[in-house]
């Protein structure tokens, strides 16, 4: 989902901070997969109704200081035209659920969701307000058995503690020594010691996998591997995916050496198992990415073309099993975002 702007509205501000050429493998992605994407534009939920959600999972003094002052931990000063865009983001993924909802959509992504840093009564990492939370509770509420399975490079701790104890199951794949350094996401003295780690409490169904500076495809595949056991034993109805590709190689705030064909490979796995429970649905964040003009766009057309291409792929050939789909999907995918 990439926010067209708009104007007449009272999002028309938001939109006009908000929007930016769409970055160009993005728009590449879009074009490859020949019609089965369309562009939704998020500003059409009603202000009120965003708000309302945003109230729902945050404390209220929280949410009137950013929107109604433009006051936030994550930018300078009075700046009602932010306030209005982490609105406006938040919007996007409400939309991505109402489409969810409605069976208008399989794979749903909006670059600007995946706000997973985001705690009740104030903003973190760059996140303002924490969609993933709200779509889960939604989708929940909905008849649908949510997931969230989230490989950004920094830990999703914010979803994870406003999901804790509903039940519905947080997995994150992350790094050990690099913000939020929150001692509910790592073993301090294992991090400490630079040993990768899982930190497991199934009785709340939150997992985590905490990865040490500088490891790759390798290690972050090894730990999806382990989720497959949970996932198969929850079977969710619909997997929330935080895709951050601020773990690539050269990433300027990561600690990971993530590859593209890595995250191919990962995202395979994720359309295997939506495949095997969930009838393919898949909601897709883009959390973090510090390489916006070059590989933070090519992970995620990477994710999502994936996607998209092992599902189709699937549906065009039932007696095909999950290595032959890698390779027509993967060989689709490379195709697209070359």
């Amino acid at each position: 989902m990439l926010n067209s702007g708009g104007s007449g509205t009272p999002w028309t501000r938001c939109g006009q901070v908000a929007t930016e050429r769409r970055p160009p493998v993005s728009g590449r992605a879009i074009a490859a997969l020949d019609g089965g994407v369309r562009v939704i534009d998020p500003l059409g939920v009603p202000v009120e109704r965003a708000r309302a959600a945003i109230e729902s999972i945050h404390d209220r003094q929280c949410v009137a200081r950013v929107i109604d002052d433009g006051v936030s931990g994550e930018w300078v000063g009075e700046r009602p035209e932010l306030g209005l865009t982490a609105l406006a983001m938040f919007a996007g993924t409400m939309t991505l659920v109402d489409e969810r909802v409605a069976g208008r959509a399989r794979v749903g992504f909006n670059p600007q969701d995946a706000k997973h840093h985001a705690a009740r009564d104030r903003s973190a990492g760059f996140c303002v307000f924490n969609d993933m939370v709200w779509a889960a509770l939604e989708l929940e509420r909905q008849g649908l058995r949510p997931l969230y399975l989230d490989w950004d490079i920094h830990a999703g701790d914010g979803v994870e503690h406003l999901l804790a104890d509903t039940g519905i199951p947080t997995l994150s794949i992350h790094g050990h020594s690099t913000f939020p350094l929150d001692p509910a996401t790592i073993d301090v003295a294992a991090a400490g010691e630079g040993r990768r780690h899982t930190r497991h409490d199934s009785a709340r169904a939150i997992y985590k996998w905490d990865l040490d500076v500088g490891d790759g495809d390798e290690h972050l595949l090894q730990a999806l591997e382990e989720a497959r056991a949970i996932i198969d034993a929850y079977r969710p109805g619909v997997i929330l995916l935080a895709a951050g590709a601020d773990g690539l190689v050269g990433s300027p705030l990561g600690t990971g050496t993530y590859t593209q064909a890595g995250f191919v490979a990962a995202a395979g796995v994720v359309a295997e198992l939506a495949a095997r429970h969930s009838e393919g649905r898949v909601l897709v964040g883009g959390a973090g990415g510090y390489q916006p003009r070059t590989e933070t766009p090519r992970a995620w057309a990477n994710v999502v073309g994936m996607l998209h291409a092992w599902l189709d792929a699937a549906d065009a050939d039932l007696s095909l099993d999950a290595a032959a789909l890698n390779r027509a999907a993967t060989a689709t995918t490379a195709e697209v975002t070359r």
